[in-house]
């Protein structure tokens, strides 16, 4: 009975909130810059969301594949409908309105790469693409500023 308390009360501490796992280049919580995420980034587009396919699980991993239409390329040649896949865990970078479903009005600032840190085994993450590094630059488009706009415009203009 004792050694059921304690393990209770061991989840109850461990079951706290949960913060984002915001690991880069092995340093915690690293702040990056537009600069820095364009450059690790293989594309860089503003992007709007088609559709969402989710997969829920208790037992197992959860995770989104996104569908996306680029409305304006600052770096690389990335065709017009792309996917992108995100795990549903701390470190996933989520593209959904309120009530957990697809954020189909708002457009996205995405810097992109091949293939994530966790992607082995996942056959339906395949040809998907990956945020960099989902507490980067990454946002919702509205957020990005005037000054991310000029950055972008330069940095696109310098490859």
């Amino acid at each position: 009975m004792v050694r059921k308390l304690v393990c209770a009360g061991l989840l109850l501490m461990w079951g706290g909130p949960a913060s984002a796992l915001c690991i880069y280049d092995g340093v915690n919580n690293a702040k990056t810059s537009v600069a820095r995420d364009f450059h690790d980034s293989k594309w860089v587009v503003r992007a709007h969301v088609v559709s969402a396919d989710y997969h829920w699980s208790d037992h197992g991993e959860s995770w989104t594949l996104y569908r996306l239409k680029v409305v304006k390329s600052y770096k690389g040649k990335l065709r017009t409908r792309f996917t992108l896949f995100t795990e549903r865990s701390s470190g996933g970078f989520y593209m959904d309105a309120a009530g957990g479903v697809p954020d189909f009005d708002r457009d996205y600032l995405l810097f992109l790469v091949p293939d994530g840190w966790s992607k082995a085994g996942r056959a339906i993450a395949r040809d998907a693409l990956w945020v960099n590094y989902s507490c980067g630059q990454s946002k919702v488009w509205n957020e990005v500023t005037a000054h991310d706009v000029a950055e972008l415009t330069a940095l696109s203009r310098g490859r």
